[in-house]
């Protein structure tokens, strides 16, 4: 029974008063006080604030009066068992919508009984207190994890798409995945680029895909208008799609999507092409939902650069079959040492896009540096190539020089980073300190390693090691590259490093690729006075070892 408070007060009691309606008052959390009828004898601003009251509008309003009616069933139980039992209840959760808010609340309270002078009962103490940017922060982190996950199960995905199809459906099915859509679609320009046609659908009635198969550019639809702009739209509620697109509003309806996230796929800065999410209820997007469609738009933009570089070196390898080796073996080798670090562009991507840098601006320059590196790269690469083909006839120009091991491994090490983060591999070097120098061109040395950790990934399972180990004598260098795959048959380790031989290390799983990568880099080892040699054992990993021309003390002064 909670009886009326004392009425009798000495001037201590007085100080003690005005200590805690000053305590009360600067209290960052909610505070009131209730009398046996749940009605509110004191209450701190910030709670005043909370129900949408002045304090002097709270006092002697009675608890439900102050509540909105939805919250109410959720505090009555509670207020109720304290002021009938004087059992405390503690962290009390619950959630609503404020006073003249419409988002959606969270609050964690505590509901005790208010004794004095004995086992008195005086009334029903509360303490509340927002903890609505705690849970939508951690709302928030859920969400951006599950983002990430389904966003390595897309880079799995798209690691083993080697054709424009194989991507696209990689990216209508793990696309809609990681976003919750309900539907997805991908649309590329014909080549002329008159019309769009839609060449990957998910969640789409197929009368409706069969319908709008292939329409021209200019059409009034936003998969239409993001491939001609290359502005990304998104369309969150049936009254936006009647304000955008009112002629298809209807057809949105019947087929269910209330919203859209539409993005541009581009490839050297022109739009190709759209990748559309639809969900079936209106959805606001958030900041970091638009920034996560645009980095699966650059994902798959990234992946259809890349099977098309593949499709075109397959169909340009077959003519140039027939018309002579020369050509073939050009192609081949182009299109192998192109892939390599067209994979690094797109990791690099991957990592700043999945947010797993977080959102500190200066990671994201460090990663977007890496990938400028890797672009730089490339176009070396390119010159490279052209010149292995002249290996046969010695044609090839090294420009030998002085070059620091460690700083060709640490290129490297962040050019296949990411291949190495998708397979979540480990990687180590040991003993490769700065004072390992070599004779050797840098730019070769760094194809010959890329290639050796690129083939170590492929063939090593997920999860594996991989390593570089540095041995120095007088004389050269040793590099080791190590991984735990699956081995090379002894009466196979020869033929790994002639030209067009490919060796299946995986036995029932051919793999990819030209088969020249080793040969180039053997050869590539001996151009430079060293030489490129293999340990293997079926079940154990295998072992490629680099030597190179150790250089003299004289001869680093300026490495």
């Amino acid at each position: 029974m909670i009886r009326s408070p004392d009425k009798s007060i000495t001037a201590s009691d007085e100080d003690s008063l005005v200590l805690l309606e000053a305590l009360l008052a600067s209290a960052p959390v909610g505070i009131a006080f209730l009398d046996g009828n749940l009605c509110v004898v004191r209450i701190n601003e910030a709670l005043a604030r909370t129900v949408g009251c002045t304090v002097e509008e709270c006092t002697g309003k009675s608890a439900r009066e102050l509540s909105p009616p939805a919250l109410w069933p959720m505090i009555e139980p509670a207020l109720r068992r304290v002021a009938e039992r004087g059992e405390a209840i503690h962290d009390y959760e619950f959630s609503g919508r404020q006073v003249g808010r419409d988002d959606l609340r969270h609050w964690i309270a505590s509901v005790f009984p208010v004794r004095a002078r004995g086992e008195r009962l005086y009334g029903v103490g509360a303490v509340v207190r927002d903890v609505t940017g705690r849970v939508r922060g951690a709302e928030r982190e859920r969400a951006q994890a599950r983002r990430r996950e389904q966003s390595y199960a897309l880079a799995d995905a798209l690691v083993g798409a080697v054709t424009t199809r194989e991507v696209i459906a990689a990216v209508v099915e793990h696309g809609a995945a990681a976003m919750h859509a309900d539907g997805g679609v991908v649309a590329l320009k014909s080549p002329d680029g008159q019309s769009l046609e839609l060449l990957g659908t998910h969640g789409m009635p197929s009368d409706v895909a069969a319908e709008w198969k292939r329409y021209a550019i200019g059409a009034p639809t936003p998969l239409s208008y993001v491939a001609r702009t290359g502005e990304p739209l998104f369309l969150e509620s049936a009254g936006q799609w009647h304000a955008h697109f009112p002629a298809l509003a209807r057809l949105a309806g019947d087929v269910g999507h209330s919203a859209n996230a539409v993005v541009p796929l581009a490839i050297g800065g022109q739009p190709i092409g759209a990748l559309g999410l639809a969900f079936e209820r209106e959805r606001h997007f958030s900041d970091d939902e638009r920034a996560f469609a645009l980095i699966l738009a650059r994902q798959c933009s990234l992946a259809l650069e890349r099977a098309r570089l593949l499709e075109a070196e397959r169909t340009a390898r077959s003519e140039a079959d027939v018309a002579n080796e020369v050509k073939t073996q050009f192609l081949a080798t182009m299109s192998h040492e192109l892939r390599t670090p067209l994979n690094a562009i797109g990791g690099y991507a991957e990592l700043l896009e999945m947010g797993i840098h977080g959102p500190v601006t200066d990671a994201q320059r460090d990663v977007l540096a890496r990938i400028q590196r890797s672009q730089h790269h490339l176009l070396s690469l390119i010159n490279n190539v052209l010149n292995l083909v002249k290996l046969d006839t010695h044609h090839v120009r090294f420009d030998i020089e002085p070059v620091s091991i460690q700083t060709v491994l640490e290129f490297v090490s962040e050019t296949t980073g990411p291949l190495l983060h998708v397979k979540r591999m480990r990687f180590e070097t040991r003993g490769c300190t700065p004072d390992l120098v070599v004779h050797a061109d840098v730019e070769k040395l760094r194809q010959i390693l890329i290639n050796l950790l690129s083939n170590a990934i492929k063939f090593t399972e997920e999860g594996g090691a991989i390593a570089i180990e540095c041995q120095g004598n007088a004389h050269e260098v040793l590099l080791r590259v190590e991984d735990t795959g699956i081995g090379i048959a002894a009466d196979q380790q020869d033929k790994i490093f002639e030209p067009f031989v490919q060796v299946d290390r995986r036995l029932n799983r051919p793999m990819e690729g030209t088969g020249l990568g080793l040969a180039i880099s053997r050869e590539l080892a001996r151009g430079m006075g060293g030489e490129l040699t293999v340990e293997s054992r079926p079940g154990l990993g295998s072992t490629f070892t680099l030597s190179l021309p150790r250089a003299v003390e004289s001869d680093t002064a300026a490495v």
